[in-house]
Parts: C-alpha cells; sequence; structure tokens
C-alpha cells in the first residue's frame, strides 16, 4: 500500500489539509491491522473514516473488522463491510456466521466521490434502533434494518481479537475476497463513546457540501487516528506507567499495595511534548504509636493529543487498631489490613479498577498482617502461622526482556512478595523491607508484639515510565536523564524520575 498525493480530492474548510491517502488494493489483500494490548471497552466505540471506491464494488468490502480467528461466535466476529450489489453498495454490520446486526439501505455508486462514514456503537443502550448508527456524509441512514442485542461484547476493543480496517486475517477467505479496493484517509477510532458526525465532519455554509474537520477529543484506551498523510502520522509508542507503591503498616500490619500498573498504545504527534511524573512509594513509618502506611504518589503520562495515562499510588497498609482503628488505604491496589486478637480483622483495601488488586485482610487471632493488592493478584490474608503474602506483580517485555513489576508487600511475621513487594518484618518484633525503588512495589509491614520496642515498616517503592517506539521515529529529545536502550529496531526510555519526551 502506499501513500498518495490527493490535496483537490476532498473540499477543506479553514485551513485543514488532507492532502494524502492510502490505497489499498483488493488484488494484494492489503489492510491495516493491530491487535489491542489492553481489553477495554467492547460494547461502545465509533469509527470515522472517508473512503474513495477505485471501481463499482462487486462483491463484499471490508471497512472495519475483528475476529479471533476462529469467528465461531458473534463476540469473536465483527463485520463492517459493504455489500456488494451491481451499480452501487450498502453498508451491513454482521456477527457470526452472518447475524446481520444492522443494515444500511444508502448505496455507494460514485467511483469519483470522497464519502464520509460514520459507524457509532453502542450497545448498551435501551433502543434498540440507537445501538448502530450509520452516517454518511453527515446524514444518518435512519431506514436502516435489524438490531444488535442490548450488551452484546464484540470483537473489537479485546485483546483476544486482530482488528482489520480494509480487510480481514479472517484465514478462510481466499486472496483477494473481502478487501476494500480503494483510498482511505481520516481514520478515527474513537474507544468507549458512540459520537455524532459533527465531531469529524462539518457543512460548508456556502456550498452546503460536507467537508473534514480536525477532532479534538479523546480517543479513549484503545483509540487511534490515522491521517495518511506523510507529514502528520503520528507516532506508536508503547507506555508502561506505573504509581508508587504504598508503605507498609508498623505494628502487625498489612503489607502496602503495588502502584496502579497501566500499559496500551498511544499515539504521539510530531514536535509535541509530553510530559512524564514518576510517583514516589510511600515512606516508611514506625510503630510507636501504631501508624497507617502512607499512600505511594501518581505516575502520569500526559501531552497534547492524548488521554492522559493516571497510574494511582499503592495504598497504605493497615496496622493493629489499638484505639487508634487505623484501616489500609485503598490506591492502585489496596494496602493489606492490620491484625486484631479478637473475632474480626482489619480490612484489607480495594484496588482501583484496571490497575490493581485489593490487600488481603489482617489474621482475626495473631500480630500477623494481610498482604497488599499486586498489580497481577490479590494479597493473601494473614493466619496464626504468619504474615499475608503480597499480591503478585505483572510482567513486561517493553523493555525487551520480561520483568516483573508492581507486587504487593508482604504483611506482618515475615510475609513474603514478589514483583518488587518488601517482604513483611519478622516475629517477634522486626523491621520490614522497602518495596524495590522503581518497580512500583509495596512495603512489607511491620511486627511488634510489645508496646516498648520501636520498628519501622518497609517504604513503598517507587514509579517508573517506559515508552517504546520505532528507532526510526525517535528524536532524542527529553529531559529527566531517562535511560536510553534498544531492542532491534525499537527505542526504549525508562524514566526512573521525572521528565519530558519531545517527538
Amino acid at each position: 500500500m502506499s501513500l498518495l498525493q490527493n490535496s483537490n480530492a476532498i473540499p477543506q474548510l479553514g485551513g485543514y489539509n488532507l492532502t494524502d491517502s492510502v490505497r489499498l488494493r483488493q488484488s494484494a489483500s492489503a489492510l491495516l491491522t493491530r491487535t489491542p494490548s489492553t481489553t477495554s471497552n467492547r460494547r461502545t466505540f465509533t469509527y470515522s473514516v472517508w473512503i474513495k471506491l477505485a471501481k463499482d464494488p462487486t462483491d463484499t468490502s471490508y471497512l472495519l473488522y475483528g475476529s479471533d480467528g476462529t469467528a465461531t461466535t458473534d463476540d469473536k466476529n465483527f463485520q463492517l463491510r459493504m455489500q456488494n450489489e451491481t451499480n452501487g453498495a450498502w453498508i451491513i454490520s454482521r456477527g457470526y456466521p452472518n447475524t446481520n446486526f444492522f443494515t444500511g439501505t444508502t448505496k455507494l455508486r460514485d467511483p469519483s466521490a470522497w464519502y464520509h462514514i460514520v459507524f457509532a456503537v453502542d450497545t448498551t443502550q435501551a433502543t434498540a434502533s440507537n445501538r448502530m448508527r450509520l452516517y454518511i456524509n453527515g446524514v444518518e441512514d435512519t431506514q436502516a434494518s435489524g438490531s444488535i442485542p442490548q450488551n452484546q461484547d464484540t470483537a473489537i476493543n479485546w485483546t483476544g481479537a486482530v482488528m482489520g480496517i480494509g480487510g480481514s486475517t479472517y484465514s478462510n477467505y481466499p486472496t483477494g475476497t473481502g478487501y476494500f479496493d480503494g483510498y482511505m484517509t481520516e481514520v478515527n477510532f474513537v474507544d468507549g463513546q458512540q459520537l455524532t458526525p459533527s465531531e469529524f465532519g462539518e457543512y460548508d455554509d456556502t456550498t452546503g457540501v460536507w467537508k473534514p474537520k480536525e477532532y479534538t477529543g479523546t480517543y479513549g484506551t484503545n483509540g487511534f487516528y490515522l491521517p495518511m498523510n506523510a507529514t502528520r502520522n503520528l507516532i506508536s509508542t508503547d507506555y508502561l506507567v506505573i504509581a508508587g507503591g504504598g508503605s507498609g503498616g508498623s505494628r502487625a500490619a498489612g503489607g502496602g499495595g503495588a502502584g496502579g500498573y497501566l500499559t496500551s498504545t498511544a499515539y504521539l504527534k510530531p514536535s509535541t511534548t509530553y510530559t512524564i511524573t514518576v510517583g514516589a512509594g510511600g515512606a516508611a513509618v514506625y510503630s510507636m504509636p501504631s501508624t497507617r502506611g502512607n499512600t505511594g504518589t501518581n505516575s502520569v503520562l500526559s501531552g497534547t493529543g492524548i488521554t492522559t495515562v493516571t497510574s494511582i499510588g499503592g495504598g497504605g497498609g493497615g496496622v493493629y487498631p489499638g484505639t487508634t482503628g487505623l484501616t489500609a488505604t485503598t490506591g492502585g491496589s489496596g494496602g493489606g489490613g492490620g491484625s486484631i486478637l479478637g473475632s474480626t480483622s482489619g480490612a484489607g483495601a480495594a484496588g482501583t479498577a484496571g490497575q490493581g488488586n485489593a490487600g488481603g485482610d489482617g489474621a482475626t487471632a495473631a500480630y500477623n498482617g494481610g498482604g497488599g493488592g499486586g498489580a497481577g493478584s490479590a494479597g493473601s490474608q494473614g493466619t496464626t502461622g504468619g504474615g499475608g503474602t503480597g499480591g503478585s506483580g505483572s510482567a513486561s517485555s517493553i523493555t525487551g526482556s520480561s520483568v516483573t513489576r508492581a507486587g504487593g508487600g508482604g504483611g506482618s511475621s515475615a510475609g513474603s512478595a514478589s514483583g518488587g513487594g518488601g517482604a513483611g518484618g519478622a516475629y517477634p518484633n522486626g523491621n520490614a523491607t522497602a518495596g524495590t525503588v522503581n518497580t512500583g512495589g509495596g512495603g512489607g509491614g511491620a511486627r511488634n508484639a510489645s508496646d516498648t520496642t520501636n520498628v519501622y515498616s518497609g517504604a513503598g517503592g517507587s514509579g517508573v515510565v517506559i515508552l517504546r517506539l520505532l528507532t526510526s521515529e525517535y528524536t532524542g529529545t527529553t529531559t529527566g536523564s531517562p535511560t536510553v536502550t534498544t531492542d532491534g529496531s525499537y527505542t526504549v526510555l525508562t524514566y526512573t524520575s521525572s521528565g519530558t519526551y519531545t517527538a
């Protein structure tokens, strides 16, 4: 496929230039594909694209496709396609094998014209006709038939499915079948919103012609923009953003929760500066008096044209209540609960959805705290035999090798941890271990069975922000002194302190 100059193809408003498009050839089975690294909203999304036919469509042409490769059920197969008809084609959406969710009535007949297609989906809508809405050149096809079931998941925004633009990756189709033949430009895919054409186009008051305009909204977790313009192409950049871990509590205490863990792909604008904030771990606390652990600090990736990525600091561990009643705190992952010598225990705190897991409860009849939550799993409960284990971390190969980070801290009485989390203090009175720096690991909970000994909890590990992009697109313009490495054709920037990157 190639980028072609066609500056006169689409009328433009107010200096918003559309000078290029991508040429997709059916004979070459040409298409664009991606596989989301994170499952996001499979029920609500908007797809906007400008197309120009290279010929009268005489067979099926896919505009958007998602499939897990088997296409055995409606949630594993999604099609938005032009259905063949002599002297024109109309647009339909299907599941498996031929479930017609939506059948349009507006026919596309003119190979010389540019068409603006907006397909807006929200299967949560109570009104069936509102769940899938098709607009062509700003006008809704209100005569369309069919309906997708309410709350139906699709194969879009799913890590188990390959998304295709202009064709299908389903292996049962022969070469050339199902592929779009023509030009595409101004592809906007918005995750989590059902939008109208006015976000992407507008009428010229003088001519009444529908024209493109710049989309200025947010894209969501798996959203993207493809301008098909060599001078305005966005830079695909994988990221891993981990917040600072929480510290453990100070007496018969729970471990700290791991910092929030977010990883996906952002699309950076050239000549734009992006800000990286690396969160600190929660500071250690000591046991006289009993003190709850401190929450870690958020880590953030932000800048023009992307949805701000904010990972939440890990929650602090709870402590033996005494007269203070201090409980664990919520964070990216929740802190573990403190113990109590009675019929109830301190409860572990919740984690932030999509970023981490809950901490474990403290023991009910021993000075053994619960483990802090981790990015991979919840912390375990303390028992009479020992402190709870911190929740597991999550592994990422963004740097080129697999590394597990963001594990929860262990509860008091030597509860263990993984993925950078610290271990709990040992029996009878023991300091805990800190979470490992730049992993977002939670600190361990301290063990103290007396009112006279002073012991310290483990501090939370500081966070980290990692970016990965093609070396051919790396500018070298940074602040904050990130560590720069290469992995094959990619450059990897590891920020252990705050800074910036200019795309």
